[in-house]
């Protein structure tokens, strides 16, 4: 395997003929896999302020690009985060009660969870590859903002280990 991750998500989100001619690029390289790092710059039609204003891809982009990446022998993969690294969902109050503190999601919460499978969803249905890479770094102050309030204080080993099997379970 010969794979580059980019990352759509820092104010650089390609447009579809940009991401073609670098498929085209690595494909001449001998790459295999191109992961599309996102965060929160792809469509979930269930929550439509979702990547709103940060110029995320539709389903059907994702889809032209995935074909794309197919013809030349690529396997096209999403990276996406299902904890923390989501500050820029959280202007939005659609998305106020699944949040923990700062930028993490707040685990052990139906809504997360149905937010999260909502997510996986949207990618299932707009990439063939049946990977994902999950993130869930960075995520310093989980459990210590409502998390903590709902739930009482609980250390993160113990907060991580229960989002990432119910994560996994989706």
């Amino acid at each position: 395997t010969l794979a580059l991750m980019n990352d759509c998500a820092r104010n650089a989100v390609n447009k579809v003929v940009t991401a073609r001619k670098a498929l085209r690029i690595l494909a001449l390289m001998g790459y295999n896999m191109y992961m599309l790092y996102l965060e929160d710059i792809f469509e979930i039609p269930e929550y439509k302020y979702f990547g709103h204003m940060r110029g995320r891809y539709s389903c059907e982009e994702i889809r032209e690009m995935d074909r794309y990446a197919s013809s030349l022998g690529i396997e096209l993969i999403p990276a996406v985060q299902t904890l923390a690294h989501l500050n820029a969902i959280f202007r939005w109050s659609e998305f106020s009660n699944i949040r923990d503190v700062d930028d993490i999601l707040l685990a052990d919460s139906e809504e997360t969870y149905t937010f999260i499978d909502r997510m996986f969803c949207s990618l299932s249905s707009s990439f063939t590859s049946r990977r994902i890479n999950i993130g869930m770094d960075e995520a310093y102050s989980l459990g210590n903002g409502r998390y903590a309030d709902i739930n009482g204080h609980k250390s993160q080993k113990e907060i991580m280990i229960s989002h990432l099997f119910k994560v996994l379970g989706l």
